[in-house]
This record gives structure tokens, sequence and C-alpha cells, in this order.
């Protein structure tokens, strides 16, 4: 195999697929990224056991010469070296040569490196998944419920599957995530037959990063155990995750007793200043009462901080309620609005978090018992 490829779009490429490489892998092989040229293209691979990603440089596009074949074949390089690399060769042009026993000669101007390769038939074959697309998103929809629901999944495996964004796609796509202390339901106005799969969180953000245009067109093809994320260029491959989503829809409430609406800036910060002292729990107590909202968090070996909030409209009775502000300042993370409001039932009941304005998004998250 012999191919000569432009510096800026290796790097894009080996960037891409990288992101399917695990840091520790038990076959070597793993550790590697599989090359492979064509008399058409240069196509990139990388794989473990949750996600594949391939990569296709085609070579010549919009009248851009992008890489140029002698000599077709395969091979599969060490990643991370690889990687780090093609980020300091000295020249725009790179020629790769393999040799005898998989030896790669890599040049770019006066640089020449060598770098013992594997057989590229021992590298993982990419999971056959054809048909017509379940539904389709952009890349900016992917984002965003990668950005407002992501952090609510369970990081314990515990129950894997709350490691997990599950998709429900009916009269519309609902992404719904959770960890057992809090909820992130995030919808969006979608078409496609009614489908309900779990795909782990790792992948859906490993693959929010792939994409530069957020207008891009993403397909999605789902098939027994695996889902294909395909777009201009690039197959992104992940299996979906066992066993059945909890039915959250209960755990929603109907009616709530007390609604606090506030700045949600001046709420962020707010708890930011009571996370100086409360560093173990990560619990602060809001009180609404006598038209005041107050924030109070205390430790014994430290001290107590009091927060007034400013800027909100209360309806409703008073409530004192227990919560964690790590997991409210995530939900907050999930909003762009100006201002947000907390929807409350009584003290150990879930609250609701909604933005202002935006409809599409609800956050829930459970009270602490103090």
């Amino acid at each position: 195999m012999k191919f000569e490829i432009q510096k800026e779009v290796l790097i894009q490429a080996v960037g891409v697929v990288i992101k399917a490489i695990s840091p520790k892998v038990s076959v070597p092989i793993l550790s590697g990224l599989k090359i492979t040229a064509t008399s058409k293209e240069v196509i990139f691979v990388g794989s473990n056991n949750d996600i594949s990603i391939q990569k296709t440089v085609p070579l010549e596009e919009s009248g851009n010469e992008k890489a140029k074949v002698h000599e077709e074949g395969s091979v599969v390089l060490n990643a991370k070296f690889l990687n780090e690399l093609v980020r300091k060769v000295p020249k725009d042009d790179i020629t790769f040569t393999v040799e005898k026993n998989n030896v790669t000669k890599i040049k770019s101007g006066k640089s020449v490196f060598s770098l013992n390769g594997f057989p590229a038939e021992e590298y993982p074959k990419l999971p056959e998944i054809e048909g017509e697309a379940d539904f389709t998103f952009s890349a900016g929809d992917l984002n965003s419920i990668v950005k407002q629901t992501a952090f609510a999944a369970a990081t314990s495996e515990l129950r894997p599957i709350l490691t997990g964004i599950n998709l429900n796609l009916k009269d519309g796509l609902k992404a719904i995530v959770t960890d057992s202390h809090r909820l992130a339901i995030k919808e969006l106005k979608l078409a496609g037959e009614d489908r309900n799969v779990t795909i782990p969180a790792k992948a859906l953000i490993e693959l929010s990063k792939v994409f530069e245009d957020q207008e891009e067109q993403v397909e999605v093809i789902l098939k027994d155990t695996q889902a294909l994320f395909k777009s201009h260029n690039l197959l992104f491959y992940s299996r979906l995750l066992d066993g059945t989503f909890p039915e959250v829809s209960r755990l929603l409430p109907t009616s709530f007793n007390t609604t606090l609406k506030v700045d949600r800036k001046g709420l962020s910060a707010a708890l930011n200043r009571c996370a100086l002292i409360e560093s173990k729990n990560k619990v602060v107590v809001l009180e609404v009462k006598d038209k005041q909202a107050v924030l109070t968090v205390s430790s014994p070996e430290v001290g107590q901080i009091e927060e007034y909030l400013e800027d909100f409209e209360i309806e409703g009775k008073d409530i004192k309620i227990a919560f964690s502000y790590k997991f409210t300042q995530d939900a907050l993370s999930a909003f762009e609005d100006e201002k947000v409001q907390f929807q409350f039932v009584e003290a150990l009941r879930p609250f609701i978090i909604k933005g202002e304005k935006c409809d599409s998004v609800t956050q829930l998250v459970l009270p602490v018992r103090t």
C-alpha cells in the first residue's frame, strides 16, 4: 500500500476515529486504527467494544485533491502514536508506504518514520447494518440532546440500562435520561415509525464531538443490538443497551403547590457560593416563606451561608425543601432561558425545573431527607 494525503485532512480523519479507541485494551491490535487505501478513497476505522467509527476521505472533493493512491492495500497502526505524529510532521504532504511485515514508512519533507503495523485482516469487522433510516436529525439536535440530558446518566454499572440515553420515537422523539436520583427529558419534533432504544450516553457524547457543521443531517438506522449514525463520509456504530428502560412518566408531577420563577444566572451563582463550605453531601436547603426565597447551607467545621435570592416571583404555598445543589446546577446548565421555573409539590416529593420560554426540556430532581 502506498498513498499520499494532506496533513490537515489526515489530522481531521485520525482525530475522529481515535474517539473509538480505548486507552487500555486487552488485545494489542485494538490500540490501533485501520487504514485502507482504494482507487477512490482512503478509509480510517477505529473500534472498541462499544463503538466503531469509519471516516472516509475521498481522493477528490469539490475539485480539491485530498489524497492520491499509488498502490491499494490496508494496515493497522498504533492510534495514539499516529495521532501525535501527524500533528508534528514538517510538511503538508504526507506519504504512507507499507512494506514487508506491515512495517509502514511515513514520510513528510526530510522526515521519515517507521511504524510497526498489524495485519488489517485481524482487525474487528464493522457490524453489517443496512436499510432506510429510522429517523434523521441534525448534528445540532444531537448536540442539544447530549448537552441537556447526558449529565443525568448513571456512572455506575450496577444498572447498565441507566448509563444510557433512551430514545423513544413516538409522535416525535423524546430523549430520556435518569440515574434514579434525577431525570432529564429533551423533546424533538421528528417523524418516523415508533421505536424505543437505549444507547450508551458515552457513545452519544463522543458522536456529538465529531461534527463541525451543526446543520449536518445524521441518519439513524437501528438493527437488533446495534445503531448506525450515518452522515457525510462518516459511519458511527454503537451497541444498544440490553434491558427495559424504566417508565418515568409516573415520576412527573401533574399538579403543584408552589412555583418559584427565578433568574437562572443569579441562582447558579448563589449555588456556587453555597458550594464553598458544603462539598461533602452537596445538600442545600431552600425555604420559600414570607415572600422571600432563601438558600441555606451549613457545615459544622466551617459555618453557614445564607443566600437571599433576588429577581424572583412566588406563587402558592410556603415550602422548605433540601436537595443536591450539584444536581440542580447540572439541571440549570440545560437551559439558556433568562429565567427558570421551579415547580414544587411538597418537601419530600420530586420537583420540576423548566425554562421560562423553552418547553422542550424538563428536568426533575429528587429532594433529600435532612
